[in-house]
């Protein structure tokens, strides 16, 4: 305010301070001023502060009332206390304005065409001038206010995201399951220090997954090379998701490690696909053990086969012995029945080992499968009249087919006796066979105990047995069902099982027939 006063000294000359309450109006403007860089208000009260703008009004108004035409500097102070003092700093520095714009004419009023304005339009001014600052001045604190909510919002988050960025690579060095996850374009953007070590450091956060070709190694039969385009990182970046595949990897030296591998495709918000993640469990220990476990079994089976055998000859010829008695023989019976299951269990030993070491041999002839099940059940209806329960078989007509009759018998016998071993006195297995154009579906249904969802589709795993059962009167090798799927799909068939816990359980083995028509001219 003082600086504007200076300036009207400069613009009247030395006769400003001759004119009436100038020289009084200039003295309070630089008393404001003095005060205003003189007295420390950040220590008082912060009303305080409102003496110099309402010195202002003061020096204003003894302008005005020295006939100083200054009124339009009330927009100044009132400008002022509207902006610190909200709606009380309004309404104080409108009035006090007034006041001065007034002056002595407050209490005399004479007023002119020519004092409009000053008397009537300037209090209007002012007032909306006080009005508009303090608004503004109320939105910039709201949007300061959200500013410093949000900034600080934004700093929670990122420390929040910082905290989950470290426990995540925490968890992600610290399990032993190799992880890779890789953005849209197939680039590499994160890679756990487990597969870092299991690559050897090939693989680098930023390397395209073309490196990988090769890297990977071989299928599951450790026969078949991946390469560039077998590798699981290459299928992951080209969208195709990857449920534990099994992978073998040459070491070199003759050492091999396995690793079961998935892979998952990631989606943005939008639900677009923004990359993938490859996840690498090893398996070298348990691939070993289970190697172990089917050497010792086949070393085992082996070494029993040749006894066992001679045990069986020796019965036969006891049983056969004149002078035996007839209670003799009864013992010597149950010894043979046995010595022939253990055999059949030898049997069945060597059988899944050779499965798995080099696939499935079997003969190929012609087979009618409505005598092979007909007398697969006239087998068994000695052991069903034993436990208490009915068979029922619908076989219509002759249904012939190329095939192994001893493999195939096999099949159906293991099915048909886990019915009779699960189901209860008084139920009920019934046996189909439907022959049609290309296939023939042989359908085994009981009545008994079920299966949990949980170990329908672990059964056909081989020495898999249902807890269920492990520990119950029913024994078993968890062969059966394994060698039966081996042999019904080196037929190029399938076996489905399907199964309602307390209820019963239904098994389906469909078998082709491309060369129905040749085998029944055979017939």
């Amino acid at each position: 305010m003082s600086s504007v006063l200076a300036l009207g000294m400069l613009a009247y000359g030395p006769e400003a301070l001759r004119m009436p309450g100038f020289a009084a109006g200039l003295l309070v403007a630089v008393a404001a001023s003095v005060l205003a860089l003189v007295v420390p208000w950040r220590k008082l009260h912060p009303a305080t502060a409102a003496v110099v703008p309402l010195a202002d009004v003061v020096a204003v108004g003894l302008l005005i009332a020295g006939g100083f035409r200054a009124s339009t500097l009330l927009v100044l102070p009132v400008l002022w206390l509207s902006t610190v003092y909200g709606a009380p700093g309004v309404a104080i520095s409108v009035l006090a304005a007034t006041f001065a714009a007034w002056g002595p004419d407050l209490f005399f009023p004479q007023i002119q065409a020519a004092d409009v304005q000053r008397l009537i339009i300037l209090p209007m001014v002012l007032s909306a001038v006080g009005v508009a600052a303090h608004l503004a001045e109320r939105r910039s604190a709201a949007r300061l206010d959200l500013l410093g909510r949000q900034s600080a919002l934004i700093e929670e988050t990122l420390a929040e995201s910082h905290q989950q960025s470290r426990v995540l690579d925490s968890i992600l060095n610290t399990i032993d399951v190799g992880v890779v996850a890789l953005d849209r374009d197939g680039r590499i953007t994160t890679i756990n220090r487990a597969h870092a070590a299991a690559t050897e450091g090939r693989l680098r956060v930023g390397d395209h997954v073309s490196v990988q070709g090769g890297v990977d190694g071989y299928a599951a039969d450790r026969r078949t090379p991946l390469g560039a385009n077998g590798s699981p990182l290459v299928r992951a970046s080209r969208g195709e998701d990857i449920d534990r595949e099994l992978t073998w990897w040459d070491n070199g030296g003759g050492s091999w490690l396995a690793y079961r591998v998935s892979a998952a495709q990631l989606q943005d918000i939008a639900g677009r696909r923004s990359g993938a993640v490859v996840v690498y469990q090893d398996l070298t220990a348990e691939m070993a053990a289970l190697a172990q476990r089917e050497d010792f079994v086949s070393s085992v089976s082996h070494e029993l086969r040749t006894p066992l055998t001679s045990v069986l000859g020796y019965l036969e010829l006891a049983s056969d012995d004149p002078t035996a008695t007839e209670g003799v023989r009864a013992h010597l019976r149950v010894a043979e029945r046995n010595a022939e299951r253990l055999l059949h269990l030898v049997a069945d030993l060597l059988l899944a080992a050779r499965t798995r070491e080099r696939g499935l041999e079997f003969d190929r002839d012609v087979v009618d499968l409505r005598n092979l099940v007909a007398e697969t059940v006239q087998s068994q209806l000695p052991h069903a009249h034993t436990a208490g329960l009915t068979i029922r078989h619908h076989l219509t007509e002759p249904c012939r087919m190329l095939g192994d009759r001893t493999r195939l018998g096999q099949v159906i016998d293991n099915v048909l006796s886990n019915a009779i071993k699960y189901t209860q006195a008084g139920g009920e297995i019934e046996v189909t066979l439907r022959p049609t154009t290309d296939v023939a579906r042989v359908t085994i249904t009981d009545t008994g105990m079920g299966i949990a969802p949980a170990d329908q589709e672990k059964l056909f795993t081989r020495f898999y047995r249902a807890p269920a059962v492990r520990n119950g009167a029913v024994v078993g090798t968890g062969l059966g069902l394994h060698l039966s799927r081996q042999i019904v799909e080196a037929h190029g068939g399938t076996i489905e099982l399907t199964s309602v816990l307390g209820e019963g359980t239904r098994v389906e083995i469909v078998l082709p027939m491309p060369e129905r028509a040749e085998a029944g001219s055979r017939s």
